[in-house]
């Protein structure tokens, strides 16, 4: 190729830097079927529904990429992270290639497939296409590039690709495609204030074109680019020194850059084996190794750490927290290393169950992490009933990372959950229901997983337990029809409250009022046999939720707010760690007296919450009693002979109430805290409800650290008063017990990170990271005391929460 001097260039052998893409947008229309063709598919694939072919708004995609020369692939597949698309397929992400620019041959080729998953483990390609790195003039091209895409086919990197990503055509739209293509890479001059009506005027014109836009879907890339053009040039690549003719021939080995790992490393791994039995570490080396094992459980270990762990791996079979670090720096896909890490598990000291949680998250998914999934669930086993009901929200988010293929004997975990679940009726409701909501969650791509895994439970049930499952479901059924129902009369609060009582005791819904006994969902301990319908209520709110008394099998009454329209499961999941940290709080002999109450989601909008009767707002009360938390107590429970004429043990469960509920918020950063949903019991309880701000989320500006207000001081008698200097003192004790359970609380938030709840997906890794922020692990037991006291300080002395506070009195006194 002739170059005119003044051409200036570099050599593609001159850039050692790696290659990498840009995947931009994707746009366009697929192919449709009739539809006959259509639902002759579904009933032989029942998945296919979930398909994107079938769908019309955005759903997830994902991309791999590749590189190939002479029809043959040079390097892994890379593939873009996971992207809920919400209006457009818009990627915006960088691909790096492990290949340089000097490293590429000039037929190098990018083969792009584009993937939709429609079914557990399961996955179609929607289309694919090629385009050549280089140009036929040996220039490497360079900007944004709109490739076609070939629609129910992978991507083809063959030399005569049947996926050829160029636009091909000869009409006006194609024409001005081209154009506006030499325009990004500055091919033509600019003219900003023209510019911007002929690219809206091309805009347009593609939008209108049926020849470009018709049934034909595009993607848009951006290759790298440079100061100056690069031209192909192959670099020297010797590989091995001749041998002199004075020297002996001998067998010359050439390394094979094809392989999956280079023979020194292997070498290195191979002699690491076996040789470090009795190695033990330096003082430098131990504090290295301390300094790991001190970081929080899902905490990534660098190659370094790694490599440290590995080398002192039998030293650390001693340290039963060592274990899951160790588990995480092996690399599953080598032989040598996994069953290296199989050989010396067993032979661990017994992990704790909160450890064997981490070991069924994500990062534990690779085929050949199947025996390590098995171990945790091993140790899981050890966990009685009660305890296991704490952590099976959780472990039901887990099951999404089983390998699981319908058969539910071939996952650990579900297999141990169904033996589990069908022993007891308490945990097998509770479990049925999780797998009932993550079933018909829209926003969720592991739907059919659960549905599979609802319908597979239900079929195993005995006679008995099917019959209790049935019947929840028609009770549920019936209410949420009947909340429907009511909400869309155009009517008063007062009047659909009379409503509801006539349709309970004598109308349409009159079976709700008496039916044979139901193991209630949200507390599978009671039985109900119906609903009070003279006690029926409709509370003030823009969801119209329903204040039920239920009838029990013992005679007693037991209230329930049924809610539609309503995503219960982040206040589900917050009841159910404030429930947990109860029981950590009580095994180490500090009983808070924290009421967490009973929260079941029952679908996507609709669930049951436990009422805690008798109980008022904190707003209520200061309203009746002149703003003194103290008159309230000394009204329900006097006592002459005591400090503040109150009952002392009414005073000490408010002060530790209050200490409780502080920790906890905190910890789980509750947000939108006013003296609505802060409630009182008359015998001193304090406890919060509606969690629709959690990690630090908060509506307000400049929310206080601790959830403390004025008014929880001064019914402790104020801030010189002995009961603040108790509750300051439980606030620390409880902080420190929570600390020490740090691996527990993670792992379980780690577990959620796939729920689909917004507050956690939204930010995966900062959801988990504010939580461990907030427990402060780096600090020992006194600094994290002294934080948390300064904490209080700076929330007791706040003020912009105090005008906050009143800003919200006024816009619940307007809206009354």
């Amino acid at each position: 190729m002739k170059v005119s001097k003044d051409f200036k260039f570099y050599y593609s052998r001159d850039i050692p830097i790696k290659y990498k893409i840009k995947l931009c947008t994707l746009e366009g229309k697929r192919n449709k079927e009739n539809a006959p063709e259509t639902v002759d598919k579904w009933i032989e694939k029942k998945y296919l529904k979930y398909s994107s072919l079938y769908r019309d708004t955005t759903i997830d995609l994902y991309i791999t990429c590749t590189l190939y020369s002479d029809g043959k692939q040079l390097s892994t597949s890379e593939h873009t992270s996971y992207n809920p698309f919400s209006v457009s397929n818009k990627w915006d992400e960088t691909i790096i290639f492990p290949l340089k620019h000097q490293d590429l041959p000039f037929d190098t080729m990018i083969v792009i497939t584009i993937w939709d998953i429609y079914s557990p483990m399961k996955k179609v390609p929607i289309g694919g296409t090629s385009f050549n790195i280089f140009g036929m003039n040996k220039i490497e091209r360079k900007g944004k590039h709109k490739l076609l895409i070939w629609q129910d086919r992978e991507g083809d990197g063959e030399k005569e690709t049947t996926t050829p990503g160029q636009i091909q055509g000869k009409d006006e739209q194609y024409r001005l495609e081209k154009l506006k293509k030499k325009y990004d890479r500055k091919l033509i001059n600019h003219c900003q204030w023209l510019d911007k009506f002929s690219l809206n005027e091309i805009e347009r014109l593609s939008r209108a074109s049926e020849s470009l836009n018709k049934n034909q879907i595009y993607l848009t890339i951006e290759l790298p680019e440079f100061e100056l053009p690069i031209l192909f040039k192959q670099q020297n690549c010797p590989l091995y020194i001749p041998l002199s003719q004075t020297q002996k021939k001998s067998l010359v080995l050439i390394n094979d850059i094809e392989m999956d790992e280079h023979p020194s490393e292997q070498k290195y791994h191979r002699l690491n084996l076996y040789d470090h039995k009795d190695l033990k570490p330096n003082s430098t080396e131990l504090k290295g190794l301390t300094d790991i094992l001190k970081q929080p459980p899902n905490t990534k270990v660098t190659s370094k750490e790694a490599l440290l762990i590995w080398r002192f791996r039998y030293y650390l079979t001693n340290n039963k927290k060592a274990l899951t670090k160790f588990l995480r720096c092996v690399e599953w896909s080598e032989s040598h290393q996994k069953n290296e890490a199989l050989s010396i598990m067993p032979k661990w000291d017994p992990i704790d169950i909160a450890d064997s949680l981490e070991l069924l998250s994500s990062a534990f998914t690779h085929k050949n992490t199947i025996m390590v999934r098995r171990y945790a669930v091993e140790i899981l086993k050890k966990a009685d009933d009660e305890e296991l009901l704490y952590y099976l929200l959780q472990l039901v988010q887990a099951t999404k990372y089983e390998q699981f293929d319908g058969n539910p004997s071939d996952s650990p975990l579900i297999s141990f959950l169904f033996e589990r679940s069908n022993k007891n009726f308490i945990l097998g409701s509770h479990f049925y229901w999780y797998l009932t909501v993550d079933s018909v969650l829209k926003s969720s791509i592991f739907c059919s997983h659960y549905k599979t895994l609802q319908e597979l439970y239900f079929r195993q049930l005995d006679h008995t337990d099917a019959q209790r499952v049935n019947a929840q479901n028609k009770f549920i059924s019936r209410l949420s029809l009947l909340s429907v129902e009511l909400k869309a009369m155009n009517i008063t609060r007062e009047k659909k409250i009379e409503k509801l009582r006539i349709m309970l005791a004598e109308g349409e819904y009159k079976d709700l009022s008496d039916f044979q006994p139901i193991r209630l969902p949200v507390n599978p301990d009671i039985e109900i046999i119906g609903i009070v319908p003279e006690k029926s209520n409709i509370y003030k709110s823009a969801k119209s939720p329903l204040g039920l008394k239920l009838r029990t099998t013992k005679g007693e009454e037991y209230g329930v707010i049924f809610k539609t329209g309503d995503d219960l499961r982040q206040d589900q999941l917050i009841i159910q760690l404030i429930s947990l940290m109860d029981r950590l709080l009580k095994k180490e002999n500090l009983d808070l007296k924290l009421t967490p109450y009973k929260v079941l989601a029952t679908a996507e909008e609709d669930g049951i919450v436990e009422m805690v009767n008798p109980s008022e707002a904190m707003a209520s009360v200061l309203s009746k009693y002149d703003g003194d938390i103290l008159k309230f107590f000394k009204t329900h429970n006097p006592d002459a002979d005591s400090p503040y004429g109150i009952a002392p043990e009414v005073m000490d469960t408010f002060v530790k109430s209050c200490a409780g509920y502080c920790v906890i918020t905190y910890i789980l950063g509750i947000g939108d805290r006013h003296l609505d949903n802060l409630l009182l019991t008359p015998n001193g309880k304090l406890f919060h409800i509606d969690f629709g701000y959690i990690l630090g989320k908060d509506p307000k500006i400049l929310p206080p650290p601790m959830k403390l207000c004025k008014e929880m001081v001064l019914g402790m008698g104020g801030e010189n008063s002995k009961h603040y200097e108790k509750f300051k003192q439980l606030c620390c004790e409880a902080y420190n017990i929570l600390r020490k359970s740090s691996h527990l609380i993670l792992n379980l938030f780690a577990l959620m990170v796939d729920a689909s709840i917004p507050s956690i997906s939204d930010d995966k890794e900062k959801s988990i990271l504010k939580v461990q922020e907030k427990l402060q692990l780096e600090l020992t037991d006194q600094e994290a005391s002294n934080s948390l006291l300064q904490l209080l300080n700076d929330s007791v002395t706040a003020l912009f929460p105090v005008i906050i506070e009143m800003a919200h009195k006024w816009l619940q006194y307007w809206k009354a």
